[in-house]
């Protein structure tokens, strides 16, 4: 990746879940998705220096913040010390108390900095986080924005999400999905108002039409 923040926009069905497991390798051959036939100049990521914070927490509520760790760096064939634990707890604003406590205690903005934390173990170079700020309220929404901006200085991020606002404040460059097809790559508009009018450039195929009979009635 050339730049520090790629930002994935579209439709609900555009494709940016499945673009984002195309990243992650999932798909060994073009016919396993329809869509994978209009990426084929797209390639799936290393996996040995990628971080990936899916859209739905996959944590195990019975077990602990640290165990998740254990766990997490198990499945990375890696070692992680307390220290570790501690410091990358510390990097993303989440209590270090907290890793003593069952995941089913946490919010859902301390789960979203657990998730983000397990991404970073063994500081990877890209950070892939398919909608890290849906479902958070004000406060939460507001501390995954600045740890996300703090992230950018030495991190290449990708990111999926329907807020235009904050794309427009991380982005880089912006690439656009109308089912399954990459519309548009290029660098972030001038300003908000430019980014949401290429938003809507896109919609789903038929919603005109829809809209157009809808204000017929």
């Amino acid at each position: 990746m050339d730049t520090s923040t790629l930002i994935l926009l579209g439709h609900n069905g555009a494709g940016k879940s499945t673009l984002i497991r195309h990243f992650l390798g999932y798909y060994r051959r073009e016919s396993d998705h329809p869509f994978l036939k209009t990426w084929r100049d797209i390639q799936p990521l290393d996996k040995q220096k990628l971080g990936f914070v899916p859209e739905l927490p996959w944590l195990d509520a019975q077990l602990t913040g640290r165990e998740q760790f254990q766990l997490m760096a198990g499945l990375k064939s890696c070692r992680i010390s307390r220290d570790d634990m501690a410091h990358l707890t510390q990097r993303v604003g989440l209590d270090t108390g907290a890793l003593d406590h069952p995941v089913s205690h946490y919010s859902k903005g301390m789960k979203q900095r657990l998730l983000i934390a397990l991404a970073l173990i063994n500081e990877p170079m890209v950070l892939l986080l398919d909608e890290p700020l849906s479902g958070l309220d004000p406060f939460g929404h507001e501390q995954i924005m600045s740890l996300l901006l703090a992230l950018k200085a030495d991190k290449h991020l990708i990111i999926s999400t329907h807020q235009l606002d904050d794309a427009w404040k991380l982005a880089d460059q912006i690439w656009v999905l109308q089912n399954g097809v990459l519309v548009f790559q290029g660098p972030r508009p001038d300003s908000a108002d430019a980014l949401s009018q290429l938003y809507f450039r896109y919609p789903p195929h038929g919603a005109d039409s829809v809209h157009r009979n809808a204000s017929l009635c």
